[in-house]
Parts: structure tokens; C-alpha cells; sequence
């Protein structure tokens, strides 16, 4: 995977993997009960049908209409579940070096294995972004005492912009894993990771 060029960040809707926009724009409202995979790959957030991560590569739907070979618990864009957790305990610990009970997990078309505004698989004709959710106590007080927006229900903020990230002190945490993953890295705090299932598919980061 090669990097997309990318844009200035900021909030916006979608599910943050077409073309036409940097970091953090666009977010989708995909909603639906959350897995995080079973046995190695997680346990699951909140009771309810799990959402399957599965189907054949890239661009080549299976039954469900997601890549049918893709290891289940383990987001698209990872090749097996060991590089998903190298990529996630090194993105994830940087953060806790400044947000101790930091929480994070995936979501959007790399978890549901399709984007939201356009229905297209998971890097099909482009280099879909990963979008992120993360919670907790530490990083719900910066955001607030920075003056990041929250939504009208106070539950999560939008994806961050720059500005945001700057201020959070995570601007160059997300500038590297992006440039690790070779995608964009959208961002965005949930109260807690339980509110973020409850609004779009997750694979929590548990390891």
C-alpha cells in the first residue's frame, strides 16, 4: 500500500474513505450491534448479533458482500491479526503516554468491510482511510478544557482537525500512524467505548 496525498483535516460526514478530502472530514452513520471478534480476536462489547468482519479480498465480494478471506475480529487493511495488533498496541500506547486510560477502537468501512457513502469494498479503487474511536476519562477532560466540540448530545466530538489534534497534542501520534499505515487516519472521542458500539460497528482494541 502506497499513502494518499492528503488534505487539511476537519469535521464533516461520511464514512472518511472516498476520494476528494484529507483527514477527518467526512463520517458516515452506519449503526448496528458490535463484535469484537471472538476467542484470540477480542470478546464482545455489548450483547447482540456480532458484526462480521469477513469476506474474499479487495474487490472481490463473497456472499455478504464484504471480502470473505478477511481473519474475523481483525478490520480490513490488516493481513492477519498480528499486524492489526502490532499497528494498534504502537498507536495506541503513544497516546497513553499522555492519556493513561485511553481506549480505542475501529470502526467504518474497515469494519464493516464497505464504505458508507458509496457502498464500495474496502479499497476498491482507492486507498480507504481507517477511522478510529477512542474514549476515556483523561482525553474527554483535554478535549473539553481545550475547547474541542462536542455534539449536540455530548456523546462524541466529530472526526478531529488538525486544529483539534494539535491541541490535544496527538497531531504528530496520527501523522505517524498514517504514514505506518499507508491511509489516513481519522480520529474522533467517544464518552466511552461503549457509546461508541453503540453508534457504529467497532473492533476494540482489547490487547
Amino acid at each position: 500500500m502506497s499513502p494518499k496525498s492528503r488534505g487539511p483535516r476537519g469535521h464533516g460526514g461520511g464514512d472518511g474513505d472516498e476520494p476528494g478530502g484529507g483527514r477527518g472530514r467526512r463520517r458516515g452513520g452506519d449503526a448496528g450491534n458490535v463484535s469484537e471478534g471472538e476467542g484470540q480476536t477480542g470478546e464482545r462489547l455489548r450483547t447482540g448479533r456480532p458484526t462480521e468482519a469477513g469476506g474474499g479480498q479487495p474487490g472481490s465480494p463473497g456472499s455478504s458482500g464484504v471480502p470473505s478471506t478477511q481473519p474475523k475480529g481483525v478490520p480490513h487493511g490488516f493481513r492477519d491479526f498480528a499486524q492489526f495488533r502490532d499497528f494498534a498496541t504502537r498507536f495506541r500506547d503513544r497516546m497513553r503516554e499522555q492519556y493513561p486510560d485511553l481506549d480505542m477502537g475501529f470502526q467504518g468501512s474497515s469494519v464493516t468491510g464497505r464504505s458508507a457513502d458509496s457502498g464500495a469494498p474496502f479499497d476498491q479503487g482507492r486507498v480507504s482511510d481507517y477511522d478510529i474511536a477512542i474514549s476515556g476519562d483523561s482525553i474527554n477532560q483535554a478535549a473539553r478544557d481545550a475547547g474541542v466540540p462536542f455534539r449536540g448530545d455530548q456523546v462524541s466530538t466529530g472526526p478531529l482537525n488538525e486544529r483539534d489534534l494539535h491541541r490535544l497534542g496527538l497531531d504528530g501520534i496520527v501523522d505517524d500512524a498514517s504514514a505506518e499505515a499507508g491511509r489516513d487516519v481519522h480520529v474522533m472521542i467517544f464518552r466511552t467505548m461503549e457509546d461508541a458500539a453503540d453508534r457504529k460497528p467497532t473492533i476494540k482494541v482489547w490487547f
